[in-house]
């Protein structure tokens, strides 16, 4: 069976844990194993149109920037993320602790962990800056 076209390829081709991604989502590292794949199974006697690859390699340039660019605002969300917490230091606040009324205390400490910052505030640990309701 001879092989017509360089599409032939699939995710199907290609182990399943290379196309299983968070979201469904394929990533830059499945689209040029799909690249490769493409090129091994060529038909050497009918070769690819050079416009195709070219697209192609445009399209995983396209997808790479694209992860690039995901990558950079995810940093600089915590970045600012942290940078907020830090103001905080010094600064008089409510957050709710779980009781009917809302806890007011002194921002003592920022603690920068996996999923952001979380305050220490009147020697009690662990409260992300979400739970706070008020500043002064």
């Amino acid at each position: 069976m001879a092989v017509n076209s360089i599409t032939t390829a699939t995710p199907a081709a290609l182990p399943e844990s290379a196309t299983k991604k968070a979201g469904g989502a394929l990533d830059k590292d499945t689209f040029l194993k799909l690249l490769v794949e493409q090129l091994r199974h060529q038909d050497p006697t009918a070769p690819a149109d050079s416009s195709e690859w070219t697209a192609q390699m445009a399209q995983f340039s396209t997808v790479e920037q694209l992860t690039n660019l995901a990558t950079s605002t995810h940093d600089t969300a915590r970045t600012t993320e942290v940078s907020q917490a830090v103001g905080l230091l010094g600064r008089t606040v409510s957050y709710d602790d779980g009781s009917e009324t809302p806890a007011t205390g002194v921002v003592q400490r920022v603690d920068l962990g996996q999923n952001g910052p979380t305050l220490t505030i009147n020697r009690v640990s662990g409260i992300s800056p979400a739970d706070l309701s008020d500043v002064t």
